[in-house]
């Protein structure tokens, strides 16, 4: 079983509910009560679809892999029959320049995406489509 999961943590991303040096999250922070759909993957990992009422919010933590870069994207949908929707990468392990790296908090709100990183003001970043 051990060298199972050193052969996961070479050859791709490992991706934990607790453990791992890299995080984002998705926070559903709608005023009015919504629910959000939310759907994350990268090369290597789908991490399912999850639903989150008001206030929830849904975490993962992970390792990069060793020899790619480790990206995720993720799908969030609401409203009537979920036909508002937004596409966007949440994480990349080759961006420094943008915060998209390390570790990210994504705010879904009424008026879009918000992104929160190195414990800064959250910034806009996408509207809902």
């Amino acid at each position: 079983m051990k060298r199972f999961i050193i052969a996961l943590i070479v050859l791709g991303v490992c991706v934990e509910y607790t453990f791992g040096k890299n995080l984002f999250e998705i926070i559903n922070k709608f005023q009015k009560r919504t629910k959000l759909r939310v759907h994350c993957y990268s090369g290597n990992d789908d991490l399912g679809v999850q639903y989150l009422m008001n206030g929830q919010e849904q975490h993962w933590r992970f390792n990069d892999a060793v020899f790619h870069a480790t990206v995720f994207r993720c799908e969030l949908m609401h409203g009537y029959e979920f036909q508002n929707y937004q596409k966007f990468e949440a994480y990349n392990s080759k961006r420094d320049n943008d915060g998209i790296k390390k570790n990210v908090t994504w705010l879904a709100v009424e008026r879009g995406l918000y992104k929160i990183w190195n414990h800064r003001t959250p910034e806009f970043m996408y509207p809902w489509l």
